[in-house]
């Protein structure tokens, strides 16, 4: 017997040990000495004194062999000559049966001898043969040295088959065994022959699907590449498949992603419904399937070539992308046909280059359009920081333009009357100004992805009547009514109140806007899974071609002038990007004379793992109130290092009746603290010699006992700031710009 593990390991001989096999053979001599020697001394032993010598076909020892042989024959001489008692037989009959029996004891040995020599022979032939095939078996690469080693191992084969036939004269059973081994030689060479003959297919398939590679160029189309990899299963199926495609679901049909062997003609147009396909019991079961012959499936439905033979069995391996099966990869016979283990083999290693090739297509596309989207976001990036230049420049170019009117009307007391109304013209476009850069914040911070949510429970009929009464002031001057429809019960919603208000706020101050005559309707009713808001209004309409727009950055409808009073053109950008952070949408309805109406859902639950974020507070409009009263005889101790702003403030509040001191840098404002004698402070953060948090946290520490008020202003309203700002004892944060009734109300 021989073993072979792998083209380099060595073959080994499979017989039993020499002591071994010398054991039995010792016994069976001792057995047979001891009956011809003593219990047959007198008498022929009746069995054969060449039997024992059998052993040695199992031990395959020439040395036991003989060695065995030398020992009957001495035992036979001891018999003879020695054991036989005198006069039990003639001479003559004992030589002859001497001479017979050692006759019989070497010839035995001479033909065991033939046999064990040709044995040996035969054995070191088949390992030699084992080997070759296990090393064409193993290396497609030394597929040309193979077949040069074969060769001339079939030389020496025949070579060797022709020393048999001269041992044959002499041995007509080995003779026949030799022939028996040289047919079986020639039906693995015909076997050989097969094997190159399909590593020749395979090389021609692996060729095919390398050329079909070229899926890595980003011109080649999916189809392309799954017809080239049918192409490659042909051709390495050449006699079991004859056509093969690569199909999938599409609305229920039938659909080809590419397809081989179907003739010039190709397919019959014949519409195939997916639930009928064998496509479709692959994909359902996942796994490698055939059928042998299709006359027992009459269910089952196989594409039909245009010319030739229809299809009677099949075979098909589905094809995976992201985790789910998207198409199955089937090849076809005319002929029905037992698909084999290696057959499937074959299938599933052609569905994964395909399922490979198909997502570097797919990611490749991706990337392609990640590449157009990321050109066309920085066009977009420079279309908004074109119109931001713009709107900044405007509000600033009149602000700068006003505060020299106003210079200039001080100097001339025939336009003093009219400083009034300059300042308010002033006021006006430094307000749009804050708004513009609010908006375009509040748009970073939500594009970001930074959008805090403060989750609270309401109800949505009494937010919607708040934001209504506050609207309506601004509708009255236009003579618009608001109107509101509500369901008596309250709809309870868990979400951010503060976001949802300012999208109800824009919404409802665009309508206000662009409504001359009619009225306004606001109405709630809740719905799966939350509530939906609308606001109508009678206004001028929206183009159908523009309402893919109006929520885009700086989209005016009939604003072309940019004019700032119909606002920034962001309302609707923010109203968009804060019902996304709500899990809520937005949409418009609208038709253009007839006016438009927003839609709201809001979900009743939001995401809670957020935290709540500090809106900063919009400037209202300067009003003509005494705060005399509040701030009169009030210390106030300043601290800011902005010249303007602490001349300004520091004056303001001064003609309010308030006792200001100032300091520019925050050492200078300790100073003055220790110094004492103030009942509220005005701290800015930012110092340039200290931050304003220092400060904060000295007064901890050491806090004058008449310092009954801390008010900090900063332009960085942020969550964590406010926090900050309260731990370190300030009891109220307020965010630049600043207006009187915010600062006089903040000092109380």
């Amino acid at each position: 017997m021989t073993g072979v593990t792998d083209s380099s390991s060595d073959i080994k001989i499979n017989r039993p040990a020499f002591w071994v096999a010398l054991i039995p053979g010792v016994l069976l001599i001792a057995f047979f000495a001891y009956m011809r020697l003593v219990v047959f001394h007198d008498r022929v032993f009746p069995l054969s004194s060449s039997l024992p010598l059998l052993l040695c076909l199992w031990s395959r020892s020439l040395r036991l062999l003989y060695g065995m042989a030398v020992l009957l024959s001495i035992i036979t001489l001891l018999k003879v000559y020695v054991v036989l008692p005198e006069g039990t037989y003639t001479r003559e009959y004992e030589l002859v049966t001497l001479v017979s029996q050692m006759t019989n004891i070497w010839v035995v040995v001479l033909v065991l001898h033939g046999l064990l020599v040709a044995r040996a022979k035969l054995e070191r032939r088949n390992a030699d043969l084992a080997l070759a095939n296990a090393e064409l078996e193993n290396s497609n690469s030394e597929l040309a040295a193979s077949n040069e080693e074969l060769a001339a191992r079939e030389e020496e084969i025949s070579q060797q088959n022709e020393e048999l036939q001269s041992q044959a004269e002499e041995l007509e059973q080995q003779s026949e065994e030799l022939r028996q081994q040289t047919e079986e030689m020639e039906q693995q060479g015909a076997e050989l022959m097969g094997l190159n003959q399909e590593l020749g297919r395979r090389e021609r398939g692996l060729e095919t699907l390398l050329n079909s590679g070229r899926w890595m160029l980003n011109d080649v189309s999916e189809a392309f590449v799954m017809s080239g990899v049918c192409q490659a299963g042909i051709q390495i199926l050449s006699d079991e498949a004859e056509a093969a495609d690569v199909a999938s679901c599409a609305d229920d049909r039938y659909e080809v992603w590419g397809d081989a062997g179907f003739g010039l003609q190709g397919r019959k147009e014949e519409e195939i419904p997916f639930e009928q396909s064998f496509a479709a019991l692959v994909m359902e079961s996942g796994r490698t399937a055939s059928i042998e012959d299709m006359r027992l499936r009459p269910d089952i439905m196989l594409p039909v070539p245009r010319l030739g033979r229809s299809f009677l069995s099949a075979m098909a391996s589905p094809i995976w992308h992201d985790g789910k099966i998207v198409a199955t990869l089937c090849f076809y016979s005319s002929l029905p046909r037992q698909w084999s283990e290696h057959d499937f083999s074959i299938a599933e290693w052609l569905a994964s280059q395909a399922s490979f090739a198909l997502q570097s297509l797919r990611f490749q596309r991706e990337l392609e359009d990640k590449r157009l989207e990321a050109e066309d976001a920085a066009r977009q990036k420079s279309r908004f920081l074109a119109a931001i230049s713009h709107d900044v420049r405007t509000p600033a170019n009149a602000i700068s333009l006003l505060a020299e009117l106003i210079q200039r009307s001080s100097a001339d007391p025939k336009m003093a009357p009219e400083v009034p109304k300059l300042a308010k013209n002033l006021w006006d476009n430094a307000r749009l100004l804050v708004d513009l850069v609010s908006d375009v914040l509040d748009l970073t911070r939500l594009d970001s992805g930074h959008a805090e949510l403060n989750v609270s429970d309401f109800g949505l009929v009494d937010l919607l009547r708040g934001e209504v009464s506050q609207g309506q002031t601004l509708a009255n001057r236009k003579g618009v009514p608001i109107t509101g429809e509500f369901p008596e019960e309250e709809i309870q919603l868990a979400t951010d109140r503060t976001k949802l208000s300012r999208i109800v706020a824009n919404l409802l101050g665009n309508a206000v806007k662009f409504t001359e005559s009619g009225e306004i309707h606001v109405s709630c009713k809740p719905v799966k899974g939350g509530a939906q808001i609308q606001i109508a209004d009678t206004g001028c309409g929206i183009p159908e071609e523009a309402l893919k727009q109006v929520f885009d950055e700086f989209f005016q409808l009939r604003n072309p002038e940019r004019d700032r009073e119909k606002g920034t053109g962001l309302g609707l950008a923010i109203c968009r990007r804060l019902a996304a952070s709500l899990d809520a949408t937005i949409s418009v309805d609208s038709k253009v004379g007839d006016g438009s109406t927003f839609t709201i859902f809001v979900p009743d639950k939001a995401r809670r793992e957020s935290t709540p974020a500090v809106m900063p507070e919009v400037a209202t409009e300067p009003v003509a109130v005494d705060f005399s009263s509040v701030l009169h005889g009030l210390r106030v101790l300043l601290i800011e290092d902005n010249e303007v702003a602490r001349i300004a403030v520091g004056e303001l509040i001064t003609r309010e009746g308030a006792i200001v001191s100032s300091a520019a840098t925050g050492r200078e404002g300790l100073r003055l603290l220790e110094e004492g004698g103030y009942d509220a402070l005005l701290l800015d953060l930012n110092l340039p010699d200290m931050d304003g948090s220092e400060i904060l946290q000295r007064l901890q520490i050491d806090r004058p006992a008449d310092l009954r008020r801390i008010v900090v202003i900063t332009g960085d309203a942020r969550y964590e700031r406010v926090e900050q700002s309260k731990a370190l004892g300030a009891d109220l944060l307020l965010a630049k710009p600043l207006s009187l009734a915010r600062l006089c109300d903040g000092l109380k």
